[in-house]
């Protein structure tokens, strides 16, 4: 099944791609990476029933800077997401993130992989 995930996850060469927004949802049950395609389109990686999720950011360096008033082109970009069986729980996924800026490690039962209009969704709260 993993093996099954990453590869539709690397068949959308998120490599270099912007990261449009990161969300959770439900109390973090539901964590969602957006992954810029093109202009109308982008990659949604929703993580379903998380157990747990962390990551660090650059603001321990980069001063004043607030993510939240540049919106979706804030230079964060996909560089790595890898993922392994977790090894407290053969059923569980454990994936790490390279977003350049930003490092994320989640564990989580699925991990569903869609394309969608950006126009469906909404980033930063603002409607695309």
């Amino acid at each position: 099944m993993i093996d099954v995930i990453q590869e539709k996850i690397d068949q959308t060469n998120y490599w270099d791609l912007l990261i449009l927004d990161i969300q959770s949802k439900y109390f973090d049950d539901e964590i969602y990476v957006y992954i810029e395609k093109d202009a109308v389109t982008c990659w949604k990686l929703s993580f379903i029933s998380c157990y747990k999720a962390s990551y660090e950011t650059d603001t321990n360096w980069r001063g004043e800077f607030k993510v939240k008033n540049t919106g979706p082109k804030s230079g964060y970009y996909g560089q790595d997401i890898s993922l392994i069986e977790y090894a407290d729980d053969e059923h569980s996924i454990q994936c790490t993130l390279d977003l350049s800026i930003m490092t994320m490690n989640i564990v989580c039962k699925d991990i569903l992989v869609e394309e969608i209009k950006m126009s469906d969704t909404s980033f930063f709260g603002k409607d695309n």
